[in-house]
This record gives C-alpha cells, sequence and structure tokens, in this order.
C-alpha cells in the first residue's frame, strides 16, 4: 500500500492510494474513513464522511493492482485535521480445512492547516514505580517521536510498550508509561532521546514529583 501516510491540503484536496495484491489468490477489501483525535492518551476513532473513497469495496487479483480515490469535503483549519484509514480484508468462504486470516491496515490522512505549519513539542516525567512521560503539541500539526528511549539515573534504558503509537496530534497532550524496578525518585535526571519529524532528540529531563 502507497503511500503509507496520505498529505492533503486547501489547496490539494485529493489523492490517490495504490494497493497491490502480492498474494496468490484474489483478495476483497473494504475501506472506511475515521476522524482522528486523542484523548486520555487514547486515539479514538469515529466514522466521518468527510472523506470521499473511490472505490470502497472492491477485489483485486493475484499480481493486480487497485487505485483508490481520496477526496477531502472538509476545509483546512488552524489546527491540522487527522483521519485513519481502516483496510480490511473481506473473509470468504474456504474449501476444505483451509482457515481464512482477515488483515487491517490503518493508515493516517492529515489536512495541512490553513497557516503556516508550526510543530511545538514539550515534555516532562513524573516520580513513582510507573513514570509518565508527558508528551504535549502546542503546535499546529502533529509530531512523531520514533525510537523512543529513556536512560534511568542507573544507566538502564527503558522503552515504550511494543506498538505505542509514535503521534501526537496538534494541539493534544498524551503520556506514555514505563515500568521500572525501583520507585524513579523526583529531582533525579533522565535522558531522553528520540527521533522526531524536526530532528533528533538528545535532552536530559529533571523528574517531577
Amino acid at each position: 500500500m502507497s503511500p503509507v501516510v496520505l498529505e492533503l491540503s486547501s489547496a490539494r484536496t485529493a489523492g490517490v492510494v495504490k494497493i497491490v495484491n502480492n498474494d496468490t489468490h484474489d483478495v476483497s477489501l473494504q475501506i472506511r474513513a475515521y476522524d482522528w483525535t486523542q484523548k486520555d492518551s487514547q486515539d479514538s476513532l469515529e466514522p466521518t464522511q468527510s472523506l470521499i473513497i473511490s472505490p470502497p469495496v472492491f477485489t483485486v487479483a493475484p499480481g493486480a493492482s487497485q487505485t483508490i480515490r481520496i477526496v477531502s469535503r472538509r476545509p483546512a483549519e488552524i489546527n491540522e485535521i487527522a483521519y485513519r484509514l481502516l483496510v480490511d480484508e473481506i473473509p470468504t468462504a474456504a474449501a476444505g480445512p483451509a482457515i481464512n486470516f482477515k488483515f487491517r491496515i490503518s493508515m493516517p490522512i492529515f489536512i495541512a492547516p490553513n497557516a503556516a505549519a508550526n510543530l511545538k513539542m514539550g515534555w516532562s516525567i513524573s516520580a513513582g514505580k510507573t513514570p509518565k512521560l508527558i508528551v504535549t503539541n502546542t503546535g499546529n500539526r502533529r509530531g512523531r517521536l520514533l525510537n523512543l528511549a529513556l536512560t534511568l539515573p542507573n544507566g538502564k534504558k527503558i522503552t515504550p510498550p511494543a506498538g505505542a503509537n509514535p503521534y501526537t496530534l496538534a494541539g493534544m497532550t498524551r503520556q506514555y508509561v514505563f515500568d521500572v524496578e525501583s520507585p524513579l525518585p523526583a529531582g533525579s535526571l533522565v535522558k531522553m532521546t528520540a527521533n522526531s519529524d524536526s530532528g533528533p532528540i538528545d535532552t536530559e529531563l529533571t523528574v517531577t514529583p
């Protein structure tokens, strides 16, 4: 599936996504669009009619491809608008003992803000047995933290749970919860490293109460 992220704007309200079937059998797919927000550090998806998808349901033969056209009906706003496109396989009846596997692809779609893009991210970390890294995005576009890692005062390096979403959407605050062997004391120093959209991050954080 390409691209892996679709970028639209007030000047470019339509885009295309291409899906290639590299399997040896027909694959039937359904595509749906969802408004993507974040609340209490969790992703929230709500069905939306703001994106037109054509075609929304189709079958791709082995080795063939399908081009999907995406059109935004929602005008750009002060903050970047975020959507998720969910591509689901439609199971088919299997002959004999064969097992059908259903897969899902989740693709981000962003509508650029109607002002100059401005990313402003900050972070802090709290004390305790399950310290929390608080990531705040006060800018008008999303930010990402890839390969995020914390180095504790004892030198041990810890990472977020596997599969943690790297995105913090525009105007949102989210947290990463870590488990540590002994409580992290307030006032201690923790090193934070990550790769972001604006470049590498290598900083030191003072643990807050």
